[in-house]
């Protein structure tokens, strides 16, 4: 078995199956050829952290023997090398991707062995002389292509071309820093983000939200209280902007609310990882989105199984302060053939009425100027019970191809309000279900990487909203019982086709072809019932706020990808988005604030929108020194209305006399991201052993068209003035803004780890310019006379627009927000305590007029956090953590809440693997 140059192993009797089976952090593999990348990976040592694949079955001792050649040698072709002195194995991969010659080894290199520092000019034979020259090993060659490396120690060192055991080479691609991020994330040319296992068990959360907190460039919106989350990457967030998906099937859920709309129901105790992409939307994934993919990986069987282990489980079982009552989750996986495994796993969390931080209480000050904190926001805040699971199979039909099959699903009980004063509670039932049916094919062809996958996901919130009561006690606002219900199915497929060139000067090159298509489909479902007990509302209002309907995407990319000697890579990408949204919607009009607005139906709206647009994208990175990576990417991208969006129709729930219009003419968004960004990559820099890890990104964001829900004016209003807009019989709807809005910041992730003690952190840096203007017209029915002629009735000249501060509410990411993380690993790394502190410093939120409760200004805040674990033997841990330490009182700083976080709780968990 050898490694054929670039990056791939070859072997034509198939004795070793492709796979990927986690120990613990630790994947191994045992091969007989080391090659252009392609590595025998082993564990270094109790508690390193490694990748790679699992060992099925060695080699055939004989197989280099039968290739070999008497009296072959290397290329006298002078080849520039840039090679450090590092573990011998890694060495031996940069000499084989330079030089496009294979190296097998005899045996096993002896531990610690170093190589010598290879720079300059010199043909590969002069390189290996170099290289090995510390190393009492010597080279021999196989082929001209094939090199092995040989113990002259050893007895049978004078048939240098007989490979006489299995090679067990011993090299790490490293996961270093406080949560474990492993090295792809600082190889690879855009902005990605990888959240790990270790980072969210380390310090046990109430919600999904909590896992995000420390990655650059993202924030979620909603609060402690909703087990839903809203994912913002990079000042865009909801209505699809960010592609957020479970095992890669999409969560579209939406439910118009005060604040956030969009949800995505996931415990964490289910996730395996989560990868964040922020670069590369000219994938599977892309379609309808334009900030950001987010991948929440759940556990599979190689999560829950120790290496050689046929089954087992690991269990988790929490118990804390401030009503953190209980969280525990089992899972279970068992290996019942090599071409079958299974796994399981269930969790339940039980959570009370939390405290508020009692330290610094201000949270934020609405549009019109009102002041909130802890005391006057309802220092009490609702509960949680959950129950989620998940069954995964793996089935294995040969070594080439691969079918996975899930299941993931939840319930979540809980309560929460939306008012600023936290009086009026909901009551919601939220169920979830997804199911997935992946297939693998990659058969030893460089053309054929193939990936294809089937979803159905759905989202069903069963609300109960108690009747509004006045101080008297009289019925001022009927009940509602509503039924919200989102089914999204969908399917993509993906290949990879490589292709490897002879060397181009003194290097090799490389072209690499992505392209697939993919489809979603959405089907959006509100019923609402009355409580009959009087009072203003019906059930025509819930149904409309959250309208039914359907929705189709669609979209299909060609990525292609030079490189040249690992050290230069360029990117040319095209994707094509095209969606469909069509559904008969209606209006309701009023003169005065009343409820039951439509109780005749309304006037009818056809509803029918289609768009598709082609998006280039390019990206270009360079390594002029070993360590440092130059990136810099542009791409194009366009975002799909939802259903909340295009159907919006009804008014507002209750007597308050708003009606909401559809927007027969809404436009998709078009957006374009600049970013340029470095990163870099060392070890050994202070001390053997350890690393340094750093990436930089600067991006600018340009959104035209941008969507969002803005007062409007009924069409049967005598006289519209500006500025007196929406004071006199106003309405709301979604609505383009007319001018671009442009986001921009930067991100930085760093950290350091010497093994016995690490710090790491993360910078981000933001900003948004939006104007608001926008054509506040958006029925296709006559309006007054000032808005027929598109004139100022002030004079002749400008056309009325509305403004920013006629904009319901964007909510913006906060200006600065800085992590801290770091700690030590004592007791032969048994023993681990660190600290956590976040800084935010929040900007103030766009279109909170003084005529909204919407929040205008959130307070800012820090929070420090303490963890810690301890591993009493192989099998059973503990982990003990303290969450707002010092009892902070604050408010998410992306918006879109108004209840404060929880205050100062302490967790105790105990695990257990068997």
């Amino acid at each position: 078995m050898l490694s054929n140059g670039v990056g791939r192993i070859v072997d034509t009797n198939k004795i070793i199956r492709k796979s990927s089976t986690p120990i613990g952090g630790v994947r191994t593999i045992a091969l007989t050829a080391v090659g252009s990348g392609m590595i025998a990976l082993m564990p270094l040592a109790v508690g390193a952290q490694t990748r790679g694949a699992e060992i099925l079955q060695q080699a055939n001792k004989a197989e280099i023997a039968q290739v070999a050649e008497e009296g072959v040698t290397l290329s006298n072709d002078m080849l520039s090398f840039d090679i450090s002195a590092q573990p011998l194995a890694m060495a031996l991969v940069n000499f084989s991707r330079v030089s496009g010659i294979d190296v097998a080894v005899d045996g096993t290199l002896p531990d610690g062995t170093q190589s010598v520092a290879v720079q300059g000019n010199m043909t590969a034979g002069a390189a290996l002389e170099r290289m090995l020259s510390q190393s009492g090993l010597i080279w021999n060659a196989v082929n001209p292509t094939t090199i092995s490396i040989i113990d002259p120690v050893r007895g049978d060192a004078g048939n240098a071309s007989i490979i006489t055991v299995p090679v067990t080479v011993t090299a790490t691609e490293r996961t270093l820093g406080p949560n474990g991020v492993p090295d792809k994330v600082y190889e690879t040319p855009g902005s990605v983000a990888v959240i790990t296992q270790e980072s969210m068990r380390k310090s046990p959360v109430r919600e999904a939200r909590e896992i995000f907190n420390n990655v650059a460039g993202v924030d979620i919106s909603n609060d402690a209280r909703d087990p839903g989350l809203t994912v913002n990457v990079r000042g865009q967030q909801e209505m699809g902007r960010v592609n957020v998906n479970i095992d890669g099937a999409r969560q579209n859920y939406n439910q118009l609310t005060h604040g956030t709309t969009s949800r995505v129901y996931i415990d964490p105790a289910l996730l395996a990882e989560v990868d964040i992409e922020k670069s590369n939307l000219t994938q599977n994934g892309g379609a309808g989105a334009s900030a950001g993919i987010v991948t929440m990986r759940t556990l599979n069987t190689q999560d829950i199984l120790d290496e050689g282990e046929e089954w087992g489980g690991k269990v988790n079982i929490s118990h804390g302060t401030n009503s953190y009552d209980f969280a525990g989750d089992a899972s279970v996986g068992a290996r019942i053939s090599p071409k079958f495994d299974i796994s399981a796993t269930i969790s339940r969390k039980v959570i009370g009425n939390y405290r508020a931080g009692a330290h610094n209480p201000g949270l934020f000050t609405t549009g019109n100027g009102n002041y909130y904190s802890t005391e006057n926001s309802r220092p009490e805040y609702t509960f949680l019970r959950q129950t989620s699971g998940l069954l995964k199979a793996n089935i294995y039909l040969d070594e080439d191809q691969e079918i996975n099959l899930g299941y993931v699903g939840s319930q979540s009980d809980y309560a929460k309000t939306n008012d600023v004063t936290n009086l009026f509670t909901d009551f919601n039932e939220t169920e979830t279900h997804t199911l997935t049916a992946k297939h693998n094919w990659n058969p030893e062809s460089d053309l054929i990487n193939l990936n294809s996958g089937v979803y159905w996901t759905r989202t069903e919130n069963h609300q109960f909203r108690p009747a509004r009561l006045s101080a008297s006690g009289t019925v001022t606002t009927d009940s509602f019982d509503n039924q919200y219900t989102l089914d999204t199915t969908g399917a993509d497929i993906a290949n990879r086709s490589d292709f490897a060139f002879n060397k181009i000067g003194d290097g090799l090159s490389r072209v690499s072809i992505d392209y697939g298509t993919e489809f979603f489909h959405d089907n959006a479902k509100t019923t609402a019932e009355m409580g009959g007990l009087g009072g203003a509302g019906a059930a025509y209002q819930v149904e409309g706020s959250t309208p039914s309907g359907k929705r189709d995407v669609y979209g299909g990319y060609l990525n292609t990808t030079y490189g040249w000697n690992d050290m230069f890579q360029i990117t040319g990408g095209l994707r094509y988005d095209r969606y469909d949204l069509n559904g008969d919607a209606f209006w309701c009009e009023t003169a005065a604030a009343s409820g039951n607005l439509c109780s005749d139906g309304g006037t009818s709206l056809d509803i029918d929108l289609a768009e598709s647009k082609v998006s280039p994208s390019f990206g270009a990175s360079i390594s002029p020194v070993e360590g440092v990576q130059f990136f810099a990417n542009f791409r194009e991208n366009m975002r799909a209305p939802t259903i909340q969006e295009a159907m919006l129709s009804g008014d507002h729930i209750g007597n308050v006399g708003i009606p909401f219009y559809s927007n027969a003419n809404l436009k998709a968004e078009e957006s374009e991201t600049k970013e340029i960004g470095v990163n870099f990559k060392f070890d050994n820099v202070l001390q053997k052993g350890d690393g340094f890890r750093a990436k930089v990104a600067y991006f600018r964001s340009k959104i035209e068209n941008y969507a969002t829900i803005a007062y409007v004016p009924q069409p049967t209003t005598s006289t519209i003035i500006p500025g007196l807009l929406i004071n006199s019989n106003q309405a709301a709807a979604m609505v383009n803004l007319e001018d671009p809005v442009y986001v921009n910041g930067t991100e930085m992730e760093l950290s350091y780890d010497a093994g016995e003690y690490y710090l790491g952190g993360t910078l981000t840096l933001s900003d948004m310019d939006l104007q608001g203007d926008y054509n506040p017209f958006v029925l296709d029915t006559d309006y007054d006379q000032y808005a027929n002629s598109g004139l100022s009735p002030l004079g002749v000249g400008d056309p009325i627009y509305g403004d920013a501060g006629d904009l319901y509410g964007i909510y913006a990411t906060p200006k600065r927000k800085y992590t801290l993380d770091g700690g030590f690993r004592l007791l032969d790394r048994d023993l681990v305590m660190g600290m956590r502190a976040t800084f935010v410093y929040p900007q103030d939120n766009f279109g909170s007029s003084s005529l909204s409760s919407v929040v205008g200004e959130y307070f800012k805040y820090r929070v420090f956090d303490f963890y810690s674990s301890y591993d009493v033997n192989d099998n059973v841990s503990l982990r003990f953590a303290v969450n707002n330490m010092f009892d902070e009182g604050y408010v998410q700083g992306a918006g879109g809440t108004y209840a404060p976080a929880p205050g100062r709780t302490a967790v105790l968990t105990l695990s257990g693997n068997f």
